[in-house]
């Protein structure tokens, strides 16, 4: 009986270990790691502060646990990509590992707070954004065993090639947690598989680029953060203000922003805010609208229409500017990507701002890749479309990696990958759609 008592009690405290750490990651991935504190945890998973305590010595613990347990038990469900046999077809085994994966939402809820907090640099080292970041690694590599085994055994630098596809891969996979551009109603399956053929493609490249190029990253040096400023925020107190808060927004995302640490960091003092701004989220609100603005500059671009045998070109001077980035996009962009992954209603209408810029270059490109397809109307039309969400997905998914690594590969190197892919998919599919 005494027995049973003991094992009935483990068992009912493993149950509430459960559901805090279930309801930490919720909580987490609303309010974002800064904005949620024990006591929210507390009030709602309906315990007592003791009953955190026991099993956890604060909050850095309890959200790496969280994530921590939210990661195992998806990998419980998973079946392993290197399980599965390879069949003939690269592009088809990858498809199918694709549509296997889970998207964005719902289960991948944890890498999208994983994500936030490693797109930040905090001054002080955090448990979950470390073991994120070991997750994350760990999924390269493993992807990376499954590319190395598709591609060509007397190639040189192969496992580099296959760890360099294994980023891609992810990369491709963490862009889905951004606000995705393009028309409401998308055939999931339909997409996927020209993803499957573009990265399929990236990998076709591979063995020839392999003989003159260096395939291995490198550690750039970090460049200096210019502020976001418009012509209107010309004084320098403001300046020092909008400067401090990506500066905060930086180490500890938005939800970590207050106006004592502004101020501080500014070297103002705390009522020096209200003599530019009328209060925090009016100073939140330029920064965001500021980063719009440079992400604008940065995806500008007026297409010509040039002969077939030039897309490539002409879509890799596209996207070049991102990946190596620009002095104002050094800045706007980790902005932006920080705000497109939070959830958080205070920034609702900034991310709106911003998704509202990001439509506009995507409709763009969808009109020149129309244009050049001949395909204006119909299933050509929604191609045109495909063709233009796959290059985002790409290219947003590697904006990621370079903010999130400390190696990132040549901006080149991924420019000319991406965009010889990207043609040829939309010309190899044209006729089919």
């Amino acid at each position: 009986m005494a027995q049973r008592k003991t094992e009935r009690k483990n068992l009912q405290g493993e149950e509430t270990r459960t559901r805090i750490l279930e309801k930490t990651m919720r909580l987490v991935a609303v309010h974002g790691y800064s904005g949620t504190s024990l006591s929210m945890v507390r009030r709602t998973c309906n315990v007592s502060a003791s009953s955190i305590y026991w099993h956890y010595s604060g909050k850095d613990e309890l959200v790496a646990a969280a994530l921590e347990h939210a990661y195992r038990s998806q990998a419980q469900r998973l079946p392993n990509w290197l399980d599965t046999p390879p069949s003939s077809s690269r592009a088809h085994d990858l498809y199918s590992q694709l549509m296997h994966s889970p998207n964005g939402e719902g289960e991948m809820g944890y890498w999208r707070v994983g994500l936030q907090l490693a797109l930040t640099k905090p001054e002080e080292p955090i448990p979950a954004r470390d073991r994120f970041l070991q997750i994350r690694a760990e999924a390269i590599e493993w992807t990376a065993d499954w590319w190395e085994r598709t591609l060509p055994e007397n190639m040189p630098q192969r496992r580099d090639a296959a760890r360099l596809m294994g980023n891609f891969t992810v990369a491709e996979r963490e862009s889905s947690f951004l606000k995705l551009r393009g028309p409401r109603t998308t055939d999931t399956a339909r997409l996927t598989r020209m993803i499957a053929a573009a990265l399929d493609t990236v990998a076709e490249q591979l063995p020839v680029l392999a003989e003159t190029h260096d395939l291995t990253p490198s550690t750039p040096t970090p460049p200096q953060m210019a502020v976001l400023v418009s012509a209107e925020d010309a004084e320098s107190g403001r300046e020092a203000l909008l400067r401090a808060a990506q500066e905060v927004i930086g180490q500890s995302g938005y939800d970590g922003v207050s106006i004592s640490k502004v101020c501080e960091r500014a070297g103002l003092p705390a009522s020096s805010l209200y003599w530019s701004f009328k209060d925090k989220d009016e100073l939140l609100s330029t920064v965001i609208s500021n980063a719009c603005a440079g992400w604008k500059q940065l995806r500008e671009k007026e297409f010509a229409l040039p002969p077939g045998e030039h897309w490539a070109e002409q879509i890799r001077s596209f996207i070049l500017p991102s990946l190596k980035g620009s002095e104002h996009g050094q800045s706007a962009v980790p902005m932006s990507l920080l705000l497109l992954l939070q959830r958080a209603e205070h920034v609702h209408a900034g991310r709106s701002e911003l998704e509202g810029v990001l439509q506009e270059t995507f409709e763009a490109t969808v009109e020149w890749f129309a244009a050049l397809l001949g395909s204006a109307a119909g299933p050509q039309r929604r191609h045109a479309q495909d063709v233009a969400i796959c290059l985002f997905r790409m290219l947003d998914g590697m904006l990621i990696g370079r903010r999130v690594d400390d190696q990132f590969y040549d901006p080149q190197l991924l420019a000319t990958l991406i965009s010889n892919a990207i043609v040829q998919i939309a010309q190899r599919d044209a006729q089919a759609a």
